[in-house]
C-alpha cells in the first residue's frame, strides 16, 4: 500500500480596508471589480467613497507595496489591499 499526497491550494484572497461596513480578507472570485469587492466588504460606510481608491499590490521585490489608484472597473488581483478613503464633504 502506498500513501498518497494530495496539494490543496489555497483559494486567492484579497483585503479591504477603511471606509467599509466589514474590513478584512475575502475570497477573490475571478474578475472581481472594486466596486463588488466594495459589496463584498459589506458596502461603503456613510463617510466612504470609491473615489480615489488605492490598490496596494505586492512588489515582487520583497514586501515593498506598489500603490495605485484604480477605476471602479479595475479587476482585482491575488493578495490584493484595497484602501476606500474617506470623503472630504
Amino acid at each position: 500500500m502506498t500513501a498518497d499526497t494530495v496539494f490543496v491550494r489555497h483559494a486567492p484572497q484579497f483585503y479591504i480596508y477603511g471606509e467599509v461596513q466589514h474590513p478584512g480578507e475575502y475570497r477573490l472570485a475571478r474578475n472581481t471589480t472594486i466596486s463588488q469587492a466594495i459589496s463584498i466588504g459589506g458596502g461603503l460606510t456613510p463617510r466612504g467613497t470609491q473615489r480615489g481608491a488605492i490598490v496596494k499590490t505586492p512588489g515582487c521585490r520583497g514586501p515593498r507595496n506598489e500603490s495605485i489608484r484604480y477605476r471602479k472597473r479595475d479587476v482585482l488581483q491575488p493578495n490584493d489591499v484595497l484602501l476606500i478613503k474617506a470623503s472630504l464633504f
